[in-house]
């Protein structure tokens, strides 16, 4: 793996620049294999070109997070933002179906106290509470949509999208404007609110 450094574009000075070239092989550095290298994996896609405008921003916070902890000098908060939340986002886009999941779980993950977590997504389209229900809300449209969804129980499809319980999915479903049983009746509702709802959390 080879990782080049724009010293200009991260303001670098000559110094910083001999410190980092003198570190030799920085594969096995936290930052790289939990955040960095699993960001990339996920980056090799067909259409990556149509994202790059997206990603450039982000790649470049974990670059400066990366360069803080090698050069043991903190970055700016704000050059973090980016990173740090398409990293929690990944974290809850693998786990949601986990009833288990909440925003204890995001915390103790992202090591961020409860505050700085809600902080982070202040500017967020949804708020870290929003995002894991919005994704289980998809889950479970997308399986009233499929095809012999009718098999399949409510209490069943409330599991297999993470819902804590058939309660918990209702309430979800409300906020959409439809009811269980109006999405039982027309799969096609349930396909088109999913679609809807996958826009907005960039999915």
């Amino acid at each position: 793996m080879r990782i080049q450094f724009d010293r200009q574009l991260m303001g670098l000075d000559d110094q910083s620049m001999k410190r980092l070239e003198g570190l030799g092989d920085i594969r096995t550095h936290p930052m790289v294999r939990g955040l960095i290298l699993p960001a990339l994996c996920s980056w090799q896609e067909p259409d990556l070109g149509r994202d790059l405008p997206r990603l450039q921003p982000v790649f470049r916070s974990m670059m400066t997070a990366l360069i803080g902890s090698l050069l043991e000098a903190p970055a700016e908060d704000s050059d973090m933002k980016p990173a740090r939340i398409a990293a929690v986002k990944k974290f809850i886009r693998m786990n949601y179906r986990n009833p288990a999941l909440d925003v204890d779980e995001v915390v103790a993950y992202s090591f961020l106290s409860r505050r700085a977590l809600y902080y982070l997504f202040e500017d967020e389209a949804l708020s870290v509470n929003k995002y894991i229900r919005t994704l289980r809300t998809v889950e479970a449209l997308e399986l009233f949509a499929e095809p012999g969804s009718w098999r399949r129980s409510l209490g069943n499809i409330a599991e297999a999208s993470g819902f804590a319980n058939l309660q918990a999915m209702r309430r979800a479903l409300k906020e959409t404007g439809l009811t269980l049983s109006e999405l039982q009746d027309n799969p096609e509702l349930a396909r088109i609110t999913s679609f809807g709802l996958r826009r907005v959390i960039g999915l």
